[in-house]
């Protein structure tokens, strides 16, 4: 056992240097993003998925959660257009940090504020999405400027495995954190500002390319109309994962502290998923992948029309994280590219596209909430069972002219 225990070791820990002197050869300004990115990485569960627990557990009001979230992708695209003005008079890695700060505004009101009535639950999503809104704006233009097509798998895979890698560790902790202490939505939600804090000034530390932001206005490509097609269906899938996942684990498999560990299970399932997708990817797989993962939310979800059980809420959480990550995993290098090609091809700005991607994305986002609030209104367990396949069977809707237009 100690003979081929050895090499083993030795295996993975060269595996390791390898791994670590590849990402020492990116640019000192993709490290920051990678590190910053990680830090939010981890305050993110606390301002994400406990701060929905914390709803949810407080009221058991499901359309309380769906005006939460509503009021965030509502304003982002606004938010994105304000920033544009705010990048003509202060630095983009200021704005970056700024908006990564506000992000835990919302969630610090949300715990210690304690309003309790549909009004403030859509103005706490509001104040997110303010600073949501500029942390994405700015964040998508630097993730875009400062990495290139041949590093953009790479550096995708690996932000969304370190990520992955701060679900394991996080949620579990502050889950039986929660349930074994009397202040625990308090202590973690004050302990993710610090860490937004963190993330946010690490970016004061070097200079960063500014936007270009005069734009001639000019019509964009019809390629480029496909692409919102797309972000619309992406939109779709990607707004019920903030609910629905917290609302099943804790209707049907406890408090919490199984919320911690559910996700601290399905992030290791994921994270070797993600890094080997951002390593193997290809471009010429796009759009068959980013189609499957889509007919993969709709599978994910079947088990769940038929009753909430403990082996529903498995399937669907075990396939909707896995169809998640490679969807966005796949999605983002290609669309960067895209963006690279429509800017020089329409003579556009990158900020422009940017925003464009972002109303459509929302557009899915707030469409698929409203569609779930109304069912909600009929029968909230129905709404709750159904929700997570019909998501799916509107992204595809919105998939299918691309793949027409495709096949011509």
């Amino acid at each position: 056992m100690g003979l081929s225990g050895t090499p083993m070791k030795t295996l993975l820990l060269l595996r390791i240097q390898r791994e670590i002197a590849h990402f020492k050869r990116l640019p000192n300004t993709v490290r920051l993003l990678v590190i910053s990115y990680f830090l939010r990485s981890v305050a993110y569960p606390l301002i994400t998925i406990f701060t929905s627990a914390y709803i949810w557990q407080t009221n058991h009001d499901v359309t309380l959660l769906i005006l939460y979230n509503v009021g965030d992708f509502a304003i982002l695209p606004l938010l994105f257009i304000v920033n544009r003005w705010l990048l003509r008079r202060i630095r983009v890695n200021t704005l970056y940090s700024i908006g990564t700060v506000l992000t835990g505004i919302s969630a610090l009101m949300v715990i210690f504020y304690r309003s309790t009535t549909p009004e403030a639950y859509l103005f706490y999503g509001v104040l997110y999405g303010i600073g949501n809104g500029i942390y994405w704006a700015n964040r998508n233009f630097l993730t875009l400027r400062h990495t290139t097509s041949d590093v953009r798998s790479y550096f995708t895979g690996l932000q969304f495995a370190l990520g992955t890698i701060a679900s394991v560790i996080v949620p579990p902790i502050a889950g039986w954190f929660i349930v074994t202490t009397n202040f625990g939505y308090e202590t973690l939600v004050t302990a993710a500002f610090a860490i937004l804090l963190a993330a946010g000034l690490i970016f004061q530390k070097t200079t960063f390319d500014q936007p270009t932001l005069t734009d001639n206005h000019q019509r964009l490509s019809p390629l480029w109309r496909r692409v919102r097609f797309l972000s619309i269906a992406i939109g779709c899938v990607d707004s019920v994962i903030y609910i629905l996942p917290t609302v099943l684990v804790l209707q049907a498999l406890g408090n919490e502290g199984v919320l911690g560990i559910v996700n601290c299970g399905l992030a290791i399932l994921t994270a070797g998923v993600s890094y080997v997708c951002g390593r193997k990817f290809k471009s010429s797989q796009y759009l068959p992948i980013f189609t499957g993962m889509l007919v993969a939310f709709i599978i994910a979800g079947i088990p769940l029309i038929f009753g909430i059980s403990m082996l529903s809420v498995i399937w669907y959480l075990t396939i909707a994280n896995l169809a998640d990550s490679v969807i966005w995993i796949a999605n983002e290098p290609v669309i960067m590219d895209m963006m690279d090609d429509e800017a020089k091809r329409s003579q556009v700005t990158h900020y422009r596209l940017i925003i464009d991607r972002e109303w459509f994305v929302d557009m899915g986002r707030v469409g698929t909430l409203v569609l779930f609030m109304g069912i909600t209104l009929y029968n909230p367990t129905f709404a709750i069972q159904i929700v997570a396949s019909i998501s799916g069977i509107v992204a595809c809707a919105c998939v299918f002219p691309v793949l027409v237009k495709r096949t011509k």
